[in-house]
């Protein structure tokens, strides 16, 4: 059980370093070339993505688990 809290806690932390990343590009969308607000958004559009796949994963082999065990 701590290792799945320990997963969850790591997902956490990748969202919160999202967050900081998109207060940072809006915050400084003005002083950026429209590339690099593009190449932000899209890195920021890939990294959500990984993590929602990542986090489902996760939650589907923990619930698979938790089935088999009992």
């Amino acid at each position: 059980m701590t290792f799945y809290r320990f997963q969850q806690f790591l997902i956490l932390v990748a969202h919160l370093v999202l967050l900081k990343w998109i207060f940072y590009t809006l915050g400084n969308a003005g002083l950026f070339t429209i590339k690099e607000v593009t190449y932000h958004f899209i890195g920021m559009a890939l990294f959500g993505a990984f993590l929602i796949r990542i986090t489902a994963f996760i939650v589907k082999r923990h619930e698979l688990q938790k089935s088999i065990s009992k």
